[in-house]
C-alpha cells in the first residue's frame, strides 16, 4: 500500500517538475530519446518533449492502476468462489 502511494506521490512531483519547468527540457529531452528508442519509435521534436513526458506520465499512471484494480478483482474473484 505504502509503495502505491510513494509511486503516485513520485509521478505527480515528477510531472510536476516538468510542467513547472524545474527539471531542465534538455535533461527531458534525453531521457524521452532513450525511451523512445527502446521502443522504436521517433523521438519527439524539442519543442514538444514536455507535452510528450507529461502523456507518458499519465499514461504510466493508468496503466499501473488499471493493472491494479485488475490483479484485486481478480484476487477478489479467486478468494471468494
Amino acid at each position: 500500500m505504502i509503495s502505491i502511494v510513494v509511486f503516485h506521490v513520485l509521478m505527480a512531483l515528477l510531472g510536476l517538475g516538468i510542467w513547472s519547468r524545474a527539471v531542465p527540457e534538455q535533461l527531458v529531452s534525453t531521457m524521452l530519446g532513450y525511451l523512445h528508442s527502446t521502443i522504436g519509435i521517433t523521438p519527439p521534436p524539442l519543442e514538444k518533449v514536455r507535452t510528450i513526458a507529461l502523456i507518458w506520465i499519465g499514461s504510466t499512471i493508468i496503466i499501473v492502476d488499471g493493472s491494479l484494480l485488475l490483479l484485486t478483482l481478480i484476487t477478489k474473484l479467486s478468494y471468494s468462489g
